[in-house]
């Protein structure tokens, strides 16, 4: 399949991106900047090398990196997010497009509190950026990106997804269901994101404080 990662250059999209590599998808890499793209490729690329691990990935400016894909993960910070999208909005047409993004606020106390957009979520405020026809799927939030990037260590956590559209749910659980022990647990619609997002804060705070890399697993 072809993934592409817009602000493909950040945390969280390292270790999605060597992990699908990993099973044989192709990647486009987005970021404003060309040069950057390229360059974080090459990075990955090399990283699998290195393991003995062929790839297909591709570094690309983020409107050229979303016309690529299939399916578009959206990696850019929760600030620059909507605006990004809006400005590159004829990129879509009927991709699955993926939002783990979560808008945050730090404190004075240096820990963190949700702080949703006007829509009600992050979710919901992109998929006002999008063109009707693109399907928004919500998933992601709360995966630790220094242990999603470890390519070789399992994942025993849950990924809670909420969209309006069921079968680009079933291409995202499909997709998630390649990492290897991850479950992927269907909350229902869009609208319900809020909720899954507000966790996010959460599990940052716990995992500065106890210095671990706490995510989510219902039991």
């Amino acid at each position: 399949m072809k993934i592409a990662l817009l602000g493909g250059t950040g945390d969280i999209a390292e270790g999605l991106v060597l992990r699908w590599s990993k099973v044989g998808h192709e990647i486009f890499i987005g970021s404003r900047s060309d040069e950057k793209a390229k360059g974080i490729a090459s990075e990955y690329i090399e990283k699998l090398n290195d393991l003995g691990i062929e790839s297909k990935i591709h570094g690309m400016p983020n409107a050229d990196a979303a016309k690529a894909a299939e399916v578009v993960i959206i990696t850019i910070p929760p600030e620059y997010a909507a605006a990004t999208i809006s400005q590159i909005k004829d990129s879509f047409t009927d991709q699955i497009v993926v939002t783990p993004v979560v808008s945050m606020e730090r404190q004075e106390d240096k820990s963190f509190v949700y702080s949703p957009p006007p829509h009600g979520s992050s979710a919901l405020e992109i998929k006002e950026a999008l063109p009707e026809t693109a399907r928004l799927v919500s998933a992601y939030h709360n995966l630790p990106a220094k242990e999603l990037s470890k390519v070789e260590e399992d994942l025993d956590y849950d990924v809670v997804i909420c969209g309006d559209d069921e079968e680009a749910k079933e291409v995202v659980k499909k997709l998630t269901e390649e990492i290897p022990t991850i479950r992927v647990l269907d909350a229902g619609p869009l609208k319900l994101s809020a909720m899954i997002e507000a966790i996010t804060p959460l599990i940052v705070n716990l995992n500065v404080k106890y210095k671990q890399h706490f995510s989510v697993k219902f039991t």
